[in-house]
Parts: C-alpha cells; structure tokens; sequence
C-alpha cells in the first residue's frame, strides 16, 4: 500500500514515514500543502497523512481541494483538539483524525482500519505499473498479462507475504519446490523473470544469503 505523507515537521515526518516503511508501507513524504496536493493528483496513494497546520496551503484546504478529483481515504494529523475543528476535519473530507501526541502503533492500527474497510474486498496488490491478483493469479504490467510459470507465482507470493524482509535461499526451496529437488540456477532464472517485471531494484540479492522484494 502507498502513502502519502504531508506533515511538515520534519522530525516527525521522518519518524512516522521510518516507522511505517518497516511495517510494510511504501511512504513517499512532502513538507508542504503546495507540494503535497500537486503529489496527490500527480500519483495515485492508497491513503493520504495529511497535517492541518501546513504551509502554503493548509491540509482542510487541501483535502476539500482533493476531494473535487478524488477519495483517497485521509488521517488527519494535528494538534487541534477542539469539537469545532474535528468537525472541520471530516466536513472536508478525511476519514479519521488524530490528535498530537500520539503513538506510532495508535497510528498503524487507524490505518490498518481504513484499508481494511475501503480495500478489505481487493484481492488486487498494486505496485507501480504492474497488478497482481492473488486469488485469480493473474499478473498485469501496464494492463497486460505477463504470463509466469507455477514456481515463479509462488515466488512472488512469497515476497509479497514477505514485503522488506531478507528471504535465506533455504525458506525460498522449502515455500516453492515441495518434494522436489532444490535448484538454485532455476531459481536465479525465476527471480530474474520477476525482476523483468517488477524492476532490478524491487528485487535486491542478498549475498550468499539470499533475497528481498522491496517494492
């Protein structure tokens, strides 16, 4: 899932977008309204982390500006508390709305409440340019159908599953070969099929470890 995140703090915004990177989330940050509305029609997010106090533009003003094109789900960020200002939040158009201080765990499990209730029933992962379905297993680049062979589906259920993590080699043989015999060159040739697809950078090789899907 990608975010975007527009807070201006910049401590704050490292911490939330380290934080949430580790947890599995594809984060991209800007500092500022302006910047932060022109990357919301630019690209597409799965969930917008918009602060309220923002320079240049404001993020009520933003959202109700978004809101005109699109309903990418939004948190609002801020240290306003008051029921008149929660009430401005969601009249222009968030749909939630976290008050400063809060946990960074609080924070994960608001999000994690949005995705399921707004994308609970896609089996559809996006990243970039290419879409797989994971109950029909079928993979697009760009709207077509890339074709892969049995192993290669499971590998790349497997890195999705596994999204930052450093999969050994070892893991990988047991998760896509079953009763057959291991072979590291086939697998080479897997990863390197994906990678076709996905990008070199996605897919990083970890030496005489193994690998790990960063996309």
């Amino acid at each position: 899932m990608r975010i975007l995140l527009i807070e201006d703090d910049r401590d704050l915004n490292e911490t939330i977008k380290e934080f949430l990177e580790l947890s599995g989330f594809e984060v991209i940050s800007v500092f500022d309204g302006e910047e932060g509305l022109s990357k919301a029609y630019e690209e597409n997010f799965d969930l917008l982390i918009v602060d309220v106090k923002l320079p240049k533009i404001n993020g009520f003003e933003l959202v109700k500006e978004l809101r005109k094109t699109k309903n990418t789900p939004v948190i609002f960020l801020t240290s306003l508390n008051s029921q008149k200002d929660i009430e401005e939040g969601f009249l222009s158009g968030g749909d939630d709305y976290i008050t400063k201080p809060f946990s960074l765990n609080e924070l994960k499990l608001r999000i994690e409440a949005i995705l399921r209730r707004v994308y609970g029933n896609s089996e559809i992962i996006k990243i970039g340019d290419v879409e797989f379905d994971l109950k029909k297993e079928i993979l697009k680049k760009n709207g077509k159908i890339v074709h892969l062979k049995p192993k290669e589906i499971k590998l790349l259920k497997l890195f999705l599953k596994n999204k930052g993590k450093i999969l050994s080699k070892e893991e990988i043989f047991e998760e896509i070969y079953d009763l057959e015999e291991p072979n590291e060159y086939s697998l080479r040739v897997f990863v390197n099929n994906l990678r076709k697809v996905f990008g070199k950078e996605k897919i990083e090789t970890i030496k005489n470890v193994g690998y790990r899907f960063v996309g």
